[in-house]
């Protein structure tokens, strides 16, 4: 938190005349609780009075930069604050939290406030008060990582939006947030007797416990989804990371689980996904699909014919009756094709009345190419001029197919079929 204000008036001569005398002062010491510290423009340590070995973990911190006592993690955060205040004007003051080095080199969240007293002639710099905060977790809570402990400290684990499940070294929970447990479809007290709750599918069950073997082993990352089998079913993606602990090489002292439902998050995914690969017209394939799927399947070495398909006599449709009317033709002819693929067969709209259609040949070689080509062609023709809209209007339909080779890329048997299409439709003039 961070906060901000003028200080009020303060009469220092008086503070000073009312003060203890020395001997007084130093025998109070021991009971201080709290740090306070000058900070140069240099952001070295000028002046600390704290308790005998230091509020802060490292005794007197005179001479060292106050930064050296923070947890990394925080360092970043606080710098941007610390230099808002070095530029700030005399008597201003802020506050914030932040992690820090206890006695112990463990971490613990400490109250800092900055006082601005560059003006004052004896101090002549920031004033830094550091006080420790009480622990968030019971006093019977299991121990945590002292890295761990210094973000369960900061009292966000229950507040977050994913769940957060913290096991040590035995595979034993130590911690769960109410996220998790929300999650999980459970309750936090049956998350730490039992990690795997009851929903999840038996093959779900065992590769989650295999990923914790793997992590608890050593360090490293791993994610998986899966189906949580509640109502409704519920897709739960988890990342579980594991790390070593100070000075135990590749000893595993912990492993974090986040937990994250992924349900609508997915389904919006699928759904972008679907339409930035589908026609909207006539809900086919698009030709981005069909140059994803050419790609995989030329490079996966299979056989295959493409067939591309041109309506003819389709300009005077929209010419006649619009283009609503050519988009009823077109959303027609698109069903009539789907309708008579075969199982290895695929279509895509790719222009206005332009189609392709993908057949993977079968390993066995059992039919002659050729026959093969000129049945799928036939097909395609009949599938278009015995739609009612086609018959209506008029239109015809020409069709050219090849066979893929070796080393095609996917426009180099476009550019075959589709000049084997044109060759067709010279033919029917």
């Amino acid at each position: 938190m961070l906060g901000h204000g003028d200080a009020g008036e303060v009469d220092v001569d008086q503070i000073l005349r009312d003060l203890p005398a020395p001997e007084v002062l130093a025998r109070l010491v021991p009971y201080l609780d709290l740090s306070v510290m000058v900070v140069r423009r240099d952001w070295g340590v000028s002046a600390d009075l704290g308790p005998p070995g230091g509020v802060l973990g490292r005794g007197n911190a005179t001479g060292t930069h106050p930064f050296s006592l923070m947890h990394p993690d925080d360092v970043e955060r606080v710098a941007g604050f610390a230099q808002r205040a070095m530029e700030s004007a005399p008597g201003w003051r802020g506050s914030f939290e932040v992690r820090a080095q206890r006695a112990d080199g463990s971490y613990g969240l400490y109250s800092v406030e900055f006082h601005n007293r560059f003006d004052d002639p004896v101090l002549a710099g920031m004033v830094v008060v550091s006080r420790p905060l009480p622990d968030s977790q019971p006093a019977d809570a299991p121990s945590l990582p002292a890295e761990v402990a210094a973000t369960m400290d900061l009292g966000a684990g229950d507040h977050l939006p994913i769940g957060l499940m913290l096991l040590d070294a035995h595979g034993d929970v130590v911690f769960a947030n109410q996220t998790a447990a929300d999650l999980l479809d459970t309750d936090r007290g049956t998350l730490l007797d039992s990690i795997m709750p009851d929903g999840f599918a038996v093959d779900d069950t065992d590769e989650i416990r295999a990923i914790l073997r793997r992590r608890r082993s050593k360090p490293g990352r791993e994610s998986f989804t899966a189906t949580l089998n509640v109502d409704p079913p519920r897709l739960i993606s988890g990342t579980f990371v594991s790390r070593p602990g100070e000075g135990t090489g590749d000893d595993v002292q912990f492993v974090v689980i986040t937990l994250e439902d992924v349900t609508h998050r997915l389904a919006h995914e699928r759904h972008l996904e679907h339409r930035a690969n589908h026609d909207s017209l006539t809900g086919l394939p698009n030709r981005a699909w069909l140059l994803d799927h050419l790609h995989e399947a030329l490079a996966s070495g299979g056989d295959m014919l493409v067939a591309y398909i041109d309506l003819d006599g389709f300009k005077g449709v929209n010419d006649r009756g619009g283009h609503a009317a050519g988009d009823r033709l077109l959303a027609e002819v698109a069903k009539a094709l789907a309708a008579a693929l075969g199982s290895s067969e695929s279509v895509a709209r790719v222009g206005g009345d332009e189609f392709v259609v993908v057949s993977h040949l079968s390993a066995d070689g059992s039919r002659d190419h050729a026959a093969v080509e000129a049945e799928l062609c036939g097909r395609m023709l009949h599938a278009v001029e015995s739609t009612p809209g086609a018959i209506r209007e008029g239109v015809g339909v020409s069709v050219g197919a090849t066979r893929c080779q070796p080393g095609d890329q996917p426009w180099d048997v476009l550019g075959r079929a589709d000049a084997a299409m044109y060759a067709h439709k010279r033919r029917n003039r």
